[in-house]
């Protein structure tokens, strides 16, 4: 009867919920790693969608039910040393008004969550196609290690969140540790990782390659070439009148006023292209008609370098980001004749007429390169090592980022519109692509955390929970972040982004075809409307 009375007991509380062992934490503050009590899941990939992660496992603006941490305990984020957005880690209590998480198999308390945004997007593909394929020495990448506390730092807490800093060396058993992806995030769906996008030391994606995966998209994440802050104003100096209150030449410029929607500078697409094909190598030879070009136009102490090198933060191979700037103003890896993106200059002297191109391993990196260029500094991080002094430059980067305009990076428009969910809504921004989740049909999961990444993707399209992430992404000018894809969800009749539930009416994908960014964005559903503007 005892027996019959435990096994009643155990499986009430199996069924009921999660186990309610809690995080314990040592001497130091640093939580010790339990793994009787701890789901941990792997995820690696694109690093554009590092802050998206960040907001959907820690933010509290979340709708509750649709939390994977309780927001109400201690949630831990660990970061490594250098750039601090290579290698991250959550780890938190599963939150119990979370309905699919309750009653898993395993019964744990806790939710660590590895991830990997180093490499970029294609992080998040050919690893897990190496592991269906039988290659088990690619399917294995470095991770964060946290359960060193040695060698992590004790934690602050900023905004109810507890940072922990570990340090990082991949190769180190010590400081990392390697371990098969659960699953990966990238930018652009996994074909699209073949020729130059190809990861270094792995093989272009094949067809057959993508068979092997669960493939599901989730959200629309939108891009951008921002500029340094000084060629920001010196476009504005360019493309306004001097009279006007977006010239930094007017006596009566503000730069309040400079960062409204209304000052906003402007490129070409033909512009873009031609600067991330390499065929343009200084910024004086973007010319103003009879006004001269733009080097030489720039007058104010506010838009000034010392030479018109053109220098561009652009990504590594296998960046979602950069594979995405390729898809949309190269038309590459779409098209077999396409030019595909200027590559990495490495040590080239700055003097040989030739723009410098710097490939970052991450999102972080773009922003390190863009900060230093126009500060002329070489203090930010260790992703980049300034050596040319304070220049203009151009990067890529999504539009989530610098709502807050900490860095000296601007967002610009591109065919003079600007980057904003109704834009994107409306047909008239092309920059933009939709990110998907992928695994390996044959991973060996474990069901309660395979339930557990299934909830991690389904939460990351819902547009609810969209709508909480872009509170942190609205800008002077307008409305950037992210949007539903409707695939899952129906988009507004009228065309109108509802911020509170914002939905894409278009696609890349069709009602009998998977995702494929490719392909020409249309409307997916006859109910959704676009707005004729």
């Amino acid at each position: 009867m005892k027996k019959l009375m435990l096994g009643a007991v155990v499986s009430t509380i199996l069924l009921s919920g999660v186990a309610s062992a809690a995080i314990t934490v040592g001497a130091n503050g640093i939580p010790v790693i339990t793994p009787a009590n701890t789901y941990e899941i792997y995820l690696s990939g694109a690093s554009a969608a590092q802050n998206f992660i960040d907001l959907l496992l820690t933010s509290s603006s979340v709708p509750a039910a649709s939390r994977l941490c309780n927001s109400a305990k201690a949630i831990y984020k660990y970061s490594d040393n250098g750039s601090g957005k290579d290698q991250n880690a959550y780890l938190c209590e599963l939150n119990p008004s979370n309905t699919k998480l309750a009653g898993l198999s395993a019964g744990k308390a806790n939710l660590l969550i590895y991830k990997r945004s180093v490499g970029g997007s294609a992080m998040g593909v050919s690893p897990l196609i190496a592991e269906a394929n039988g290659n088990a020495s690619d399917a294995s990448i470095s991770y964060l290690k946290v359960d060193n506390a040695a060698n992590c730092t004790a934690p602050t807490v900023s905004s109810g969140l507890s940072r922990i800093t570990c340090n990082y060396t991949d190769g180190n058993p010590a400081l990392s540790q390697k371990h098969v992806s659960d699953f990966g995030i990238s930018d652009v769906d996994p074909l699209q990782f073949r020729g130059a996008n190809t990861e270094a030391g792995f093989n272009p994606v094949k067809p057959a390659d993508v068979a092997k995966l669960v493939i599901k998209s989730a959200a629309v994440n939108i891009f951008n070439t921002p500029v340094t802050l000084k060629l920001r104003n010196a476009l504005q100096e360019a493309q306004f009148p001097k009279t006007s209150d977006c010239n930094p030449l007017n006596a009566g410029y503000k730069p309040a006023t400079a960062e409204s929607s209304a000052c906003m500078p402007s490129l070409s697409s033909g512009v873009i292209t031609s600067i991330f094909s390499g065929q343009l190598n200084s910024w004086s030879q973007l010319k103003l008609g009879s006004a001269g070009n733009l080097f030489d136009n720039a007058a104010s102490s506010a838009s000034k370098v010392s030479d018109d090198r053109l220098h561009i933060c652009r990504r590594n191979n296998g960046s979602g980001t950069q594979a995405q700037l390729g898809i949309k103003f190269l038309n590459y890896p779409c098209n077999a004749t396409a030019t595909a993106p200027a590559v990495d200059t490495g040590a080239i002297p700055e003097a040989v007429n030739k723009a410098q191109v710097h490939a970052l391993s991450s999102s972080g990196g773009v922003t390190e390169c863009l900060n230093e260029l126009d500060s002329g500094s070489n203090t930010v991080g260790t992703s980049f090592n300034n050596t040319y002094g304070s220049r203009w430059a151009i990067g890529i980067q999504a539009v989530d980022l610098n709502a807050d305009r900490a860095n000296a990076f601007r967002y610009i428009k591109i065919d003079d519109v600007k980057p904003t969910l109704q834009n994107v809504a409306n047909g008239k921004y092309k920059d933009w692509v939709e990110l998907t989740y992928q695994y390996n049909k044959n991973h060996n999961f474990d069901q309660s955390e395979k339930n557990i990444v299934e909830e991690i993707i389904k939460q990351s399209a819902n547009p609810a929970v969209l709508a909480s992430l872009n509170l942190k992404a609205v800008h002077s000018f307008g409305q950037g972040g992210f949007l539903a894809v409707p695939q899952a969800y129906a988009a507004s009749a009228n065309g109108n982004v509802v911020l509170s539930k914002p939905v894409n009416p278009l696609s890349h994908a069709t009602k009998v075809a998977a995702t494929d960014n490719c392909r020409a964005p249309a409307i997916y559903s006859p109910t959704g409307g676009l707005q004729l503007k």
